[in-house]
This record gives structure tokens, C-alpha cells and sequence, in this order.
């Protein structure tokens, strides 16, 4: 079993007030900052101005007061902050500076503690293998096999491990868990003696004797690179090649066999052909400045799904596409890697968070004020970046604050969206809802609503202060039936972005957005791509200072309203009358169906065609439970059937098809695969219910979180640590997947 790292941090924000007077950070345009570890003893803090100005920050170690000042003039800061200590707090803040006095920023921390970069291999250690003959071929076949994958961190399996020369030359050259496997038992033992004297073994790299390499014990789809040091120095091929496909990391893993130029020997020329002749297409013979290599990627899982905004799909559905390979049961299901991050970096659960968003092999991860990028297939920390403003909560009262196109990261952050590369977390570009000055604006607006679907993006402007951030005590929880946790967040104003350019394409404003119900079709057939929602257009709402919203006029003059997603026009709107939904109100759309769910006393159901508006059905059923989620759990479409608990509905006729849904057993709602929903079932456990059998299976012990936490995607259910703190029960406090044992 493999075990990933983690890099993340603590960045919390203290109250610091301005002198009276004087500027506020704020006034500079202040984007920022936000922190990453860079190595074990250093992080970056980078933030951006709207004026140019010098890049200053001040920062403590030790006690002992230090200063990084960059003089050069520019809107982009970044300042890198050294010597810090292992698990220890530092303090740091930004200082501006516009040609008069100094103005220091609120005082923001850095723990240590989360700094899990890895060690790079010691430079002053001494050298474990001789300068020989073979010493270059070892260097050169290290520099070709990393310059052939795109990953920067994750796992390398070496073949045929040897004396662990290759293994030694990638970890100085990469950022890899080096694992090396090898049927010679004495020499896997003289390569850890050799690493150990170079103090290489055991954090960077692992060896292990295995009785065959035909037959790895390694969880299939984990590794992101896999190489052969026998290969370098031996006739013939180390293992099989369907085994190194099984163990093959989709999306981007790289197989890198054979021998570089210069080789005291050469490979024979037909050594290779037994690798072409299985079933891989992506694999290709070349010769490179005289070296002869099989290099080759494994294909994407067939029947992956991907979970790209908070309900899977900007379509609100809960689904992502994902088959599981028809996995329904938990018995189809092996542990794939668990480990980090654990319930330390994250929000307490209670507050229904964000969901998790998978795309492209990357799983995304809200903590506290923090995003962890990590590699979906085998657990490792790709980056984690500190976000003092990212925190948004009550997700069944708004809508989720980030999204992924695979690419690219878009997370609403204060007035702003932050595009983030998903590959190495850096901030690529930041969308403002309003270009002008902060001066000079009558509201001061946040981002809201945010999604990326039909090439272009998606937001919506809230009043500040208007979504939750409040996640700690009794009265956050939100599980309440009426009062202000169950009030619904709304937007003033819809857009769309040219993610390009940053251009407005269109903007949309009449009445009060109700968050919840903003979703986005794809195109389908004759029907462009299209956004709906329900919007509230009565006067005493629309003149009303507040966008969080719980009194009765939002249920008066509401309308249901379909817009061009490309254009903005409005395709049609319909009045609506739905039962209030004091609890809970949502929008999704599946199939041909737009489906409102309402919730206060029972849930009501009411499902509208998508090219007219016209209402086609509605129906209902009595709660479960009022309390713990049993009266604002989220509907999930599979196939053409909606369940939302207890009952499983036709979604073109409004049939009830099943009143035998899985019970959840706690706060969280349910994600669809293409055959079954995951959720928290009985005694809190993580379940699958098979929609056809309707048997329930769970594992023990193993807890999601208070809203939607476990998800389908990439061939996986992924399940990111959500339940610390909970006193429910006896947790095992970690993230983990779960793949099909037949991938």
C-alpha cells in the first residue's frame, strides 16, 4: 500500500485596524496574498495591487525580525520567505507603500507544520556508487526518463531495481516517491545499505524484493512514471507489459524503457518487440541520440466520469458520469491509497461544505482557507495553496465557490474569481465582478456563482457579506428547519466571462438569483447550451439591502427563467407557485427535464419541460427525519430516475418507481454513479445503494462529512477526510479512494 504526502499549511488572518485615516490594504486593489511551501524551510507568498509599487513583506523567525523587499515597480508581488523552522509558527505581514508612510497589512500565520515538501537528496552526503564506466549511462537515462513526464510529483516505479543506481539519479532529479522492485534479494538489500549511507533511503526512495515482476503486489493505476535499471545493464525485459499497464497511472503516467546512447551495449534491435505486441496502442518504439527506448501512456479508464463543479456537472445533477466499471457493491471495490490529508487541514464538518472536484486525474480539496491539489490515482500532494478569503459554507442555502475545466481551478474569491493552474497551483489570472476603482462603487459586490461549461465562465455578483462563512458552534450547523441558517443566498446579477480574454459576453439582471437554483445545460440536440434559475421580482425583496434571504415576499413573483448560455437572451420564463422552500430549494436539470425540489413540512417535487417552461408533473413525499439532513437532502439523478430520499422518481412522467432508497444515517446528501448513489449510510458509514437491487453495502469506520464530501471520478469513488471533530463515533480520520479490483 502506497502512502501519499501532503503539502499544506495554516494561514489565519487576525484583526489588524488601520490608523484613523489612513489607507486600507483594500484601497490598493489588494488581491492576495495567498502562501505555498516551496521547500522544507522556505514558502512564497505572492499577491497583486491594481497600483504598482515595490514588494515588500516583513516576517519573524525565531523571534528575530526579518524584511524581503523586492524595489521593482509592479502589480504582481511574490516574496519568498527562508529559514523558517520545522513546526513552528511564523508570522508575516504585506507592507504598502504608494511614495508615503508605510502601511502594514493584518499580521497572517504560517504553520510549519504543514509543510510536507519533500527532502531533496542530501548535495553533502556522501556518494553512494562509484564514478565508474557506468555512472554517466545511470545520469543520462534518469535525464531522458524525467524529461519525458509531465508529472512533477506522485510515484516511480522502477523495474528490476538492481542496485538502485536509477532510483538514486531520479530523486535527485525529480520530486518522486521513488518505489523500486526487484526478484534478487541481496541486491535490494546492498541498494538500501547504499542509499542509507547517502541518507537517500527510506523518505525518497523504497526497495522492495518481490517474487516476480510479472506480478506486482501495487495497486493498479498508481504509478507516474516507470522505468528499469536492469534494462540499462541486461539483456532481455524486466516484467510483463500488461503488468506494467495494470500498474500504470492513466492520464499522464509514462512508461520509459530501455537504453540511452553510449551504452557499453547496446540494446539487440528486436530486444523491445515483446513490448508492441500486447494490447497498447499508445506505446511507440523510438531511438533518441542513439538510445532505443519504449515510451507510452495508458489510456484514460474507460466509463470515468468527472466531478467538476459542486453537484458534479454545472447541471446540479450529483452525477459526474461515472459507471465504476458497474461496481454497486463494496466487494467490486479495493482500497486504492489513503493517507493525507487528514482532518488537521480542514473545516470543522458541520457547516456543509464545498464538495471535492475531480478532473483530468487531479482531486481538488477545500480545507481551512486552503486548496490541496492531489494526484487521484495515487494520493500524492501535488500542491496546496493558503486563501484567507476562500472559506464559503451552507452550501444547500448557495451554490458551490469553485470549479474545474481539468486545465485550470476557478475559485470565487472575495470580489474575484482565481484561475489557478491546476497542475502546480500558481494564480494564472483573476476576474474582478467590477473593474472600477473600490472608491467609486455604490455596492461593493463578491463573486458568487461560478462555473465553466460551453467555453465559457459563469458568475454572479452577491452583496458583501451576503454568503456564509460562520462554520464553528451549534448555531452553524444549519440543520435547521427555519431562522437565519436556512435563509437562501441570492445573487443580484448573472454574467458570462470570456475565459480567454476576460471579456463580458453578457450580462443578465431583473430580480433576486436564488443561488441554489442556478444551472447550466450543455447543448443538446436543437437547444443551445442554456441557463436556468428562479428569480424572485418582488418590489420589497428588490429594494431590500440584504441578499441573504428568509422572508415570505421570496416566495411571491417568483419566475422560472431560461437564458442562451453563448448569448444571454432569455429563451422563455414562466411565473412559478411552488410550496415554499423555507428548508431548502434547489434547481437542477437532467435528461429533457428542468426539477425544482422544495422542501418545508415535506419535499415537493415539480419538473418543467426544458424547451418551454411548460410543467409536466409534480409530486411529493413526506421527510424521512426533520433533523441531521433528513429534510434538505439534494436530489441525484441516475439514468432517468431523480431519488431524493426516500423515493426514486421517472423523471419524464413523475412515476414513483421506489420508496427503498439507502437511509442515509447522518447530515450528508448523495452522489450518482451510472448504476448506484453513495452516500452516508447507516451508523454514519460510507454506502453504496445499487439502484437496481436496492441493497445497501458500506465500510466501516469510515466517515464522509456533513454535506458532500465522498464523490465518483476517474474510475473511483474518492472520499477526502470531511468527518473530524465529529463525535458521532470512532473515525478513521483519513482520505482515501476506492477503485474497481479489476482496473
Amino acid at each position: 500500500m502506497t502512502t501519499p504526502t501532503v503539502v499544506c499549511l495554516t494561514l489565519i488572518a487576525a484583526a489588524a485596524a488601520a490608523p484613523a485615516g489612513q489607507e486600507k490594504p483594500e484601497d490598493y486593489g489588494l488581491v492576495g496574498p495567498y502562501l505555498r511551501f516551496t521547500a522544507p524551510d522556505s514558502a512564497e507568498v505572492r499577491w497583486r495591487t491594481d497600483k504598482p509599487m515595490a514588494s515588500v513583506l516583513e516576517y519573524e523567525v525565531a523571534g528575530v525580525p526579518r524584511r524581503r523587499e523586492d524595489a521593482e515597480r509592479t502589480t504582481t508581488h511574490r516574496v519568498v520567505l527562508e529559514g523558517l523552522r520545522r513546526n513552528a509558527m511564523h508570522e508575516y505581514r504585506l507592507v504598502f507603500s504608494d511614495g508615503g508612510q508605510e502601511l502594514r497589512s493584518q499580521p497572517y500565520e504560517c504553520d510549519t507544520t504543514f509543510n510536507y515538501c519533500l527532502q531533496p537528496v542530501p548535495a553533502d552526503g556522501p556518494a553512494p556508487y562509484p564514478e565508474d564506466a557506468l555512472a554517466p549511462l545511470y545520469r543520462a537515462a534518469a535525464d531522458y526518463a524525467a524529461a519525458q513526464t509531465p508529472a512533477r510529483r506522485g510515484y516511480c516505479l522502477v523495474l528490476g531495481c538492481n542496485q538502485g543506481r536509477l532510483a538514486y539519479e531520479l530523486a535527485k532529479r525529480t520530486e518522486f516517491h521513488i518505489i523500486g522492485v526487484d526478484t534478487d534479494r541481496d541486491a535490494v538489500a546492498a541498494a538500501r545499505d547504499a542509499l542509507r549511507s547517502a541518507r537517500a533511503y527510506g523518505y525518497r526512495i523504497n526497495l522492495y524484493h518481490v517474487e516476480s515482476l510479472e506480478d506486482l503486489p501495487l495497486p493498479s493505476c498508481f504509478a507516474n512514471l516507470i522505468v528499469s535499471d536492469r534494462m540499462l545493464v541486461e539483456d532481455g525485459f524486466a516484467g510483463a507489459p500488461a503488468e506494467v499497464a495494470r500498474v500504470l497511472r492513466p492520464l499522464g503516467g509514462r512508461v520509459v524503457l530501455g537504453r540511452p546512447g553510449g551504452a557499453p551495449k547496446p540494446l539487440a534491435d528486436d530486444a523491445l518487440a515483446p513490448w508492441l505486441a500486447g494490447p497498447q496502442p499508445q506505446w511507440a518504439e523510438s531511438r533518441d541520440g542513439g538510445g532505443h527506448w519504449i515510451t507510452g501512456e495508458r489510456p484514460p479508464v474507460e466509463g470515468a466520469g468527472e466531478w467538476t463543479h459542486q453537484y458534479g456537472r454545472a447541471d446540479n445533477s450529483a452525477r459526474s458520469g461515472e459507471t465504476l466499471g458497474g461496481a454497486t457493491h463494496i466487494d467490486d471495490l479495493d482500497v486504492q491509497w489513503l493517507g493525507r490529508p487528514g482532518a488537521r487541514a480542514m473545516m470543522a464538518r458541520n457547516a456543509r461544505l464545498p464538495a471535492p472536484l475531480y478532473a483530468d486525474g487531479r482531486l481538488f480539496i477545500q480545507g481551512l482557507n486552503r486548496i490541496i491539489a492531489v494526484d487521484a490515482y495515487n494520493g500524492a500532494i501535488l500542491w496546496s495553496i493558503e486563501v484567507p478569503d476562500l472559506n464559503r459554507v451552507n452550501m444547500p442555502r448557495d451554490c458551490g465557490n469553485c470549479c474545474t475545466d481539468g486545465e485550470f481551478l476557478y475559485a470565487a474569491v472575495g470580489e474575484d474569481c482565481w484561475r489557478i493552474e491546476a497542475a502546480t497551483g500558481l494564480l494564472d489570472h483573476v476576474f474582478s465582478v467590477d473593474e472600477r476603482p473600490l472608491r467609486t462603487r455604490k455596492v461593493d459586490y463578491q463573486w458568487g456563482y461560478v462555473a465553466r461549461v460551453a467555453g465559457l465562465l459563469f458568475g454572479s455578483t452577491v452583496r458583501q457579506n451576503t454568503v456564509f462563512k460562520d462554520f464553528w458552534g451549534k448555531a452553524n450547523w444549519y440543520d435547521g428547519r427555519e431562522g437565519t441558517g436556512t435563509y437562501k443566498v441570492c445573487s443580484d446579477q448573472l454574467f458570462a466571462m470570456d475565459p480567454a480574454r476576460g471579456d463580458v459576453v453578457w450580462k443578465y439582471k431583473k430580480g433576486a438569483i436564488i443561488n441554489p437554483t442556478i444551472a447550466i445545460a450543455e447543448a443538446s440536440g436543437s437547444l443551445p447550451a442554456r441557463v436556468y434559475f428562479v428569480e424572485c421580482r418582488n418590489e420589497a425583496v428588490l429594494e431590500s439591502s440584504k441578499r441573504r434571504l428568509g422572508r415570505d415576499e421570496l416566495w411571491q413573483d417568483q419566475h422560472l427563467v431560461a437564458l442562451d448560455a453563448a448569448t444571454g437572451d432569455r429563451l422563455w420564463e414562466q411565473p412559478i407557485d411552488t410550496v415554499d422552500g423555507t428548508v431548502v430549494f434547489y434547481l437542477i436539470h437532467a435528461n429533457d427535464t428542468v426539477l425544482i425540489a422544495s422542501s418545508q413540512e415535506k419535499y415537493h417535487l415539480y419538473a418543467y419541460d426544458e424547451a418551454t417552461g411548460a410543467l409536466r408533473w409534480e409530486n411529493g413525499h413526506d421527510w424521512v427525519k426533520d433533523n441531521h439532513g433528513g429534510h434538505m437532502q439534494h436530489p441525484a439523478v441516475v439514468g432517468n430516475s431523480v431519488f431524493l430520499e426516500p423515493c426514486g422518481y421517472n423523471l419524464a412522467t413523475g412515476e414513483r418507481l421506489t420508496e427503498g432508497m439507502g437511509r442515509h444515517g447522518g447530515c450528508a446528501t448523495y452522489a450518482a454513479t451510472e448504476h448506484a448513489l453513495i452516500y452516508r449510510g447507516g451508523g454514519g458509514k460510507i454506502s453504496l445503494w445499487d439502484v437496481a437491487s436496492e441493497e445497501v453495502t458500506g465500510w466501516q469506520r469510515l466517515r464522509p462529512g456533513c454535506w458532500l464530501t465522498t464523490v465518483a471520478g476517474g474510475g473511483m469513488v474518492l472520499s477526502p477526510e470531511a468527518g473530524g471533530g465529529c463525535s458521532c463515533g470512532v473515525w478513521m480520520e483519513t482520505s482515501l479512494a476506492f477503485a474497481p479490483w479489476f482496473h
